[in-house]
């Protein structure tokens, strides 16, 4: 079986370390060994991503959310607005070290968001004008013009060291977080440490090592006991039992369909984008109300999970409240298709329309069971209207050269709402895994211009929420699932009590890393 060649070639480079792996009950081991989520194949560097969903482990933030999604200060001991909404005051906590021993300066801020700035990357730093040093501790952001959510880039970059920066930063970073990064053996396993610097509550367990493999294997180590802790997928949830415990944590991590709103053009780079079936609104309503979200949550989900109708189920920013249905109408649905003109002319069983028989190809990311199954149940529940859904799974690489014409099933989930701006302002069209199917609504992007500039975030709320009214009658995307991500561990290793996780699940469950500890003596 593979996880045999994963874990043997673990255990044969990593021998001095895993003494501790049969003594699962026994006293606090040398060292950890996880699987948490996938290999970030960029590295871990900040500026390009890494650990803008969740925590970055290696580096610190200028400030953080707690368990209650509260600001608190990380690197930050205090920050202030200006009465314009111009000008963010940063004041830095005394003291703080990277892990080589250097100091963190309010220089190192610095250049960490001017390169982010400066760089393509998911940051969204186009309003930063400047950043005035004042001194080694204190600095100000000057913004272009006001925005409510700058305060939440603040909250995701970490903090990297501007004398040791470069190019390959991502491979073997240094930062000011709990653990220090120590080897990569990549497409096997990482080597963290306990970082003897670090600024807060000191970690544990000193030596972490973080296995990557696919899910089957991460069953399979957890049942023979080679791995302690393990993020799975909600089709395991059945098949953990004692010595190990289930962990459910809240998050608001979500699935749905990202479709292609426009007829078939070509992006600026002359990238294919468009598809006639899609663009229609009738073929994205019929969708909608075609999806039995109960089903998908208790049959794909084994109930852990609920329904989902936006990208902010729940949250203060999303959609105001309308009791919408969880189940499928199909008969409502096909009116809809019928009064839009789709009728099946050939009797082959799918609806055409102008010459175009409405069959698409929804692609889906590979070795990713959840997003598997979602998409055969929804290209199963949709048969019945005549439509014709095609399953295409690939890497993100792969994916990012046909998403813009072809729907995929994609995922969001933020402590922050500058992401419904990301996904829907046409801004960010075509711009990364945003705004894929080139959605563009001048009453959307208007509300949501109107909720940056708000005066105060509860001044900002109406407009999050007037931009998703409108988006729910568009249906750019069919959203389908929020997930509970769920962990399996050793009965005595206690995860405290970790936040509410945004996307990506695995990562994010390092936010509390502080808080692990091992119970069993």
């Amino acid at each position: 079986m593979k996880y045999t060649s994963v874990i043997m070639a673990t255990l044969a480079i990593t021998m001095p370390f895993t003494a501790a792996l049969s003594e699962s009950n026994a006293a606090t081991p040398e060292q950890l060994i996880i699987s948490l989520g996938n290999e970030p194949d960029a590295g871990f560097d900040p500026i390009y991503g890494w650990g803008r969903y969740g925590d970055p482990l290696f580096q610190s933030t200028l400030i953080r959310r707690n368990k209650n999604l509260e600001l608190t200060g990380d690197l930050a001991a205090n920050w202030t607005l200006s009465s314009d909404r111009l000008t963010w005051t940063i004041e830095l906590k005394q003291n703080i070290k990277f892990s080589n021993g250097s100091d963190l300066t309010s220089a190192d801020i610095a250049f960490t968001y001017l390169t982010a700035k400066s760089a393509a990357t998911t940051h969204d730093l186009n309003n930063l004008v400047k950043i005035e040093v004042v001194d080694a501790s204190n600095l100000r952001f000057i913004l272009k013009q006001p925005d409510i959510t700058f305060i939440d880039e603040l909250a995701s970059l970490g903090i990297v060291p501007k004398n040791s920066y470069d190019e390959n930063y991502g491979q073997h970073p240094i930062g000011s977080g709990p653990y220090i990064f120590q080897r990569w053996d990549k497409g096997l396993q990482l080597l963290v440490t306990a970082n003897p610097f670090y600024h807060a509550q000191k970690p544990q367990f000193e030596n972490i090592l973080i296995v990557f493999t696919d899910e089957d294997s991460k069953l399979a180590l957890l049942k023979s006991g080679q791995l302690q802790l393990a993020a799975i997928p909600q089709r395991f949830s059945s098949v953990i039992t004692p010595p190990l415990a289930l962990w459910q944590i809240d998050s608001v991590d979500n699935r749905g369909i990202s479709w292609p709103v426009n007829k078939p053009n070509k992006t600026d780079n002359q990238q294919a984008n468009g598809n006639y079936v899609s663009q229609d609104p009738a073929i994205r309503q019929a969708i909608n109300l075609a999806m039995d979200r109960d089903l998908l949550v208790n049959g794909v989900l084994n109930g852990y999970g609920r329904p989902a109708h936006s990208i902010a189920d729940d949250m203060p920013w999303g959609p105001v409240e309308q009791n919408l249905s969880n189940s499928a109408d199909l008969a409502a649905a096909k009116k809809i298709l019928s009064d839009a003109g789709w009728a099946d002319t050939n009797g082959n069983g799918i609806i055409d329309k102008d010459g175009h028989e409405a069959s698409m190809t929804l692609l889906y990311k590979s070795g990713d069971s959840v997003r598997e199954q979602l998409s055969i149940v929804a290209a199963d529940m949709v048969k019945p209207l005549g439509i014709n859904i095609e399953l295409l799974a690939g890497g993100w690489d792969f994916i990012a050269t046909k998403m813009h014409e072809n729907p995929v099933l994609m995922g969001f989930g933020s402590h922050s709402a500058k992401e419904v701006r990301f996904v829907y302002h046409s801004d960010f069209a075509g711009v990364d895994f945003f705004n894929t199917g080139f959605y563009s609504s001048d009453k959307v992007d208007q509300a949501l211009d109107n909720a940056s500039n708000a005066p105060s975030w509860e001044a900002s709320l109406p407009f999050w929420q007037q931009a998703q009214q409108q988006i729910l009658a568009d249906q750019p995307w069919t959203w389908l699932v929020n997930l509970d991500h769920l962990y399996a561990a050793t009965s005595c290793l206690d995860l405290g009590d970790p936040i509410p996780e945004p996307h990506g699940h695995g990562w994010p469950l390092t936010a509390n890393i502080t808080e692990w500890s091992w119970t069993c003596q």
